[in-house]
């Protein structure tokens, strides 16, 4: 069973009592293959220019080694940070070289790695290219790229297994809980927010 971040947890058939089929839920999830893995899907439309997608599940314990490590495939040139709060739309940045973004993001890791009210990735959007790293509010990364034995490379060497079937934490009902209940210095999602909107001069006014 994956490791989860101490924010989420799985609900008891109590906490979720205006759900009728809660108990089939929960006992399938028991079922659910939701453990460290990935899957692969083929880009089969080509409208971008993308050849394949990814849907990641690590131990949390292990989030942000691995989102640094995937962070490696992106060329060594300027990217776009993407960032936000859970359930409104995320800000995407101009673009910045590469290791500005990444050390503006590790000032954050323990509440990105972390607080489910946080999604964060980064973006690289051309003609000739797209690649992409996102980390939703459920802890599991999104991938989009090219390089596919790169890609399989980097999972091999960080163990993680390529699987033909995944679940992933939000298919099923979860209770999301505050990060300071178990981190008392964390950092508010909302301030998190606010210093990376500083430091990449996003006018949310203009937005």
């Amino acid at each position: 069973m994956l490791e989860m971040p101490v924010t989420i947890r799985v609900p008891l058939p109590e906490e979720m009592a205006h759900r009728v089929d809660i108990e089939e839920l929960l006992a399938r999830r028991k079922l659910a293959p939701i453990e460290e893995g990935f899957v692969y899907t083929a880009n089969e439309t080509q409208q971008l220019p993308f050849t394949f997608y990814a849907a990641i599940n690590v131990n949390n314990s292990r989030l942000w080694e691995v989102f640094t490590a995937l962070s490696q495939l992106f060329p060594d040139e300027e990217l776009s940070c993407v960032y936000g709060l859970y359930e409104e739309e995320p800000v995407t940045t101009d673009y910045f070289p590469k290791q500005q973004v990444m050390a503006q993001l590790q000032k954050y890791a323990t509440e990105l790695a972390k607080d489910a009210m946080l999604e964060f990735g980064l973006l690289l959007h051309t003609k000739a290219q797209l690649v992409e790293l996102f980390v939703t509010e459920s802890k599991y990364i999104k991938f989009w790229g090219s390089d596919k034995a790169a890609f399989v490379q980097l999972m091999l060497d960080l163990g993680i297994p390529q699987k033909t079937k995944l679940a992933f934490i939000d298919e099923y009902p979860k209770i999301t809980e505050p990060l300071r209940r178990f981190v008392p210095n964390a950092q508010l999602p909302q301030t998190v927010v606010y210093g990376l909107d500083r430091a990449f001069g996003v006018d949310r006014s203009a937005l």
